[in-house]
């Protein structure tokens, strides 16, 4: 991979970032809590992406040397745990459930869940059009980018999704083996969209990376997406 391709894809983060976000981290530094992505996450997440992009055709490489109908079966969960038509679902029912027995708790973490895959969703839906990276299926080279062309390679939405969730619900528990149990079923969504070749190994870093910060973001911003009856509306407090 050329060295101006793997500064693209390291640098797709800080173009995620919403403009009230990037413009606290220039004049109030100090107020973290309302920050998208510190200054240190954004540089450790850089060079972390940076490198990965570097690697991308040879781990690609790898992953399809394994692959077998034991991966295949692994692939069909995490594209499951992964999927808008799975987790959008699942929230929705969480929602209910936290109505139907009045549990405040449980409504409001499928609210901040809600109001979390929505805000990632459009930060990747964003930059995947605006990208345009080839999928790996489709033969070519790792640095064929192709903005608004329709290739929707960089960053993972199922990733996204995945780690977004993973973060709401695991934020919410007490004991680190939930935490293990939910980011390892994200992990597994980010290794099926490789095993499948839908997907770089950057493509599903920085899934994940939008997933979680996400997810952090929404949660000191005391963001919540309010459902009524004739519209819908995100709040965040700034």
């Amino acid at each position: 991979m050329s060295l101006p391709t793997a500064l693209l894809v390291s640098a797709a983060l800080t173009s995620a970032l919403p403009p009230a976000a990037v413009a606290q981290l220039v004049e109030q530094p100090h107020r973290y809590s309302h920050q998208f992505i510190s200054g240190q996450e954004a540089a450790i997440s850089g060079l972390v992406l940076f490198a990965t992009a570097f690697g991308d055709e040879g781990l690609q490489e790898e992953v399809q040397d394994i692959r077998s109908s034991g991966t295949n079966s692994l692939a069909h969960v995490g594209n499951t745990i992964g999927s808008p038509f799975f987790v959008f679902p699942a929230i929705g029912v969480g929602y209910l459930a936290g109505r139907l027995t009045h549990s405040p708790s449980l409504t409001r973490l499928s609210v901040r869940a809600g109001t979390t895959v929505v805000v990632a969703s459009g930060i990747t839906t964003a930059l995947k059009y605006s990208i345009g990276r080839t999928r790996p299926f489709h033969g070519g080279d790792s640095d064929q980018f192709h903005p608004f062309s329709g290739s929707t390679s960089f960053p993972s939405g199922h990733t996204t999704l995945a780690f977004a969730l993973a973060t709401v619900i695991a934020d919410e528990t007490k004991d680190s083996w939930s935490d293990v149990a939910l980011y390892s079923a994200a992990a597994l969504t980010g290794f099926a969209r490789m095993n499948d070749d839908r997907h770089w190994a950057s493509d599903v870093l920085a899934g994940a990376l939008i997933g979680h910060l996400t997810a952090r973001w929404v949660d000191r911003r005391g963001g919540l997406l309010n459902v009524g009856p004739r519209s819908v509306g995100l709040s965040l407090e700034f």
